[in-house]
């Protein structure tokens, strides 16, 4: 299975430039807990709720700054035809949450550990329909009596 069978889309994007106050808000309007900061179409940064908490909050920033001083900057990415095993890989290797999907430059979606979580269940969930509906069912006509 691939990347794009399991990201989420659309994703929310604001440039470097955006206050950091106006980047808090827009999360919370959107019910995400993540952003992408691009300039134009190219990414340059990833900002997530836990960055407004310890780089801003914690070290007492301005709310009024750019968010580019508190983004990470170029975020590791995935492509939307890798196999799902390279999210698992990036995901475990780098202790991330959410990897920015990119195609020819340009986000198109995320794929996060939810993501990728619910999948696994899912797919848990589909192997294990035919087991319990088998062992649900009597096995003998008499059985049925």
């Amino acid at each position: 299975m691939k990347i794009k069978d399991v990201m989420s889309a659309p994703i929310v994007e604001v440039t470097p430039f955006t206050p950091i106050r106006d980047v808090a808000q827009h999360m919370d309007y959107s019910g995400v807990g993540c952003v992408i900061v691009t300039d134009g179409h190219e990414i340059t940064g990833i900002v997530t709720d836990r960055d407004l908490a310890l780089r801003v909050l914690g070290r007492g920033l301005d709310a009024d700054g750019p968010i580019s001083m508190v983004m990470t900057p170029a975020p590791v990415t995935v492509r939307p035809d890798d196999d799902l095993d390279m999210a698992y890989e990036t995901l475990r290797r780098h202790a991330f949450r959410r990897l920015p999907v990119v195609d020819s430059g340009t986000v198109i979606g995320m794929v996060t550990l939810d993501d990728l979580l619910l999948h696994s269940h899912q797919m848990t969930a589909d192997l294990l329909r035919p087991v319990i509906s088998e062992i649900s069912e009597p096995q003998h006509p008499r059985d049925r009596e």
